[in-house]
């Protein structure tokens, strides 16, 4: 599964997308964003995961907040702009985090994979960068 950031081309960016996504590196994800829902104080760089390859550098760090900031640039809080072009944090509330994981199971399931569609989830839009997931390339 790649996972890219898309600062513009689409009235829909900027965004981190996840994509192709298959059943089996679905359900790797969630049980990787379940990880941090279940145990207090974890976070997950989503980059590192052995079925994510990052383009472009591209680095995401997941955890549970006590506020929802959604997706911001690392430089926002307080890195390097020039070293953290596409490096990210996504923080999220417990409940937010949960219905992320709802949002993200249909796409675990064998059934729900078919290769005449693209199928896309919005998994979050709380800040300025939302977060898709999809069965497709992009093709933009």
């Amino acid at each position: 599964m790649y996972l890219e950031f898309l600062p513009d081309g689409s009235i829909d960016c900027p965004l981190l997308i996840f994509s192709p996504s298959v059943p089996i590196e679905a359900e790797q994800l969630h049980q990787s964003l379940h990880d941090i829902v279940s145990v207090s104080g974890t976070s997950v760089n989503i980059h590192a995961l052995p079925f994510i390859s990052p383009i472009d550098d591209c680095k995401l760090s997941a955890q549970v907040g006590e506020q929802n900031l959604g997706v911001v640039l690392s430089a926002t809080l307080g890195v390097v702009l020039s070293e953290t072009k596409n490096h990210f944090n996504w923080k999220l509330t417990l409940q937010s985090w949960k219905n992320v994981l709802d949002l993200l199971y249909i796409f675990t399931l064998q059934d729900h994979h078919d290769d005449r569609y693209t199928r896309y989830q919005w998994l979050d839009e709380t800040s300025n960068i939302s977060v898709l997931i999809s069965t497709g390339h992009r093709r933009w």
